[in-house]
């Protein structure tokens, strides 16, 4: 395995590619949300918020180096305002704070930890500056503190079902179909079928 921690080519290129896509399921993901504002308010979109770090975890686990879950975000957050977000200075912004947060996670581990509670963690915190980022510039201090408390709790909850165990879910999904035996995660499933054919040779 390939343990230089600077991106390669094929690399940038599916990191990419998968937050273009990311890039237009969060606007598809935009308008899922208000729908949800306007029947349950805004506690029942903070169950969205998790849909939103899942271009970071998704990649960060598929390449395991440094820097990719901020890169994912910022590239996704770009797609977003390209393909017809019209709030583009607030879509950087959130990218940004929210790229910041996810990656914190995998740095907390030196980058040496992609399991499931990790990847949780790493949706956790991505919503958490999603949070911090609004609370402070764009407008949830106007809720009461009751509100806000729910809220979060929401978003929390959301960060590590979506940004977690839904990121996981979809990246192993990929895996299982063999365009990522290149990558990092794409080779230790490869080992682990070797492992398992040698086992069951051997049975």
């Amino acid at each position: 395995m390939n343990n230089s921690k600077s991106l390669n080519l094929r690399e940038i290129v599916v990191i990419s590619s998968i937050s273009v896509v990311f890039g237009i399921l969060y606007l598809i993901f935009i308008f899922f949300s208000q729908f949800i504002k306007g029947i349950f308010g805004p506690v029942g979109s903070g169950f969205m918020a998790g849909s939103w770090i899942m271009a970071s975890v998704v990649c960060a686990y598929i390449v395991r180096k440094p820097g990719v879950a901020l890169i994912a975000e910022m590239i996704a957050a770009v797609t977003e305002i390209l393909i017809g977000s019209v709030s583009a200075g607030t879509v950087l912004i959130l990218g940004f704070t929210q790229g910041i947060g996810s990656e914190l996670a995998f740095a907390l581990f030196l980058y040496r930890s992609y399991r499931l509670p990790t990847l949780m963690l790493s949706g956790a915190f991505g919503v958490i500056a999603n949070f911090i980022t609004i609370y402070f510039l764009f407008g949830y201090s106007q809720y009461s503190v009751i509100i806000t408390a729910f809220m979060f709790g929401a978003m929390l909850i959301s960060g590590i079902l979506w940004g977690g165990w839904a990121s996981k879910a979809t990246a192993d999904s990929l895996c299982r179909t063999g365009v990522l035996d290149n990558f990092a995660l794409g080779k230790i499933y490869r080992q682990k079928r070797m492992k398992n054919d040698e086992l069951s040779q051997h049975s």
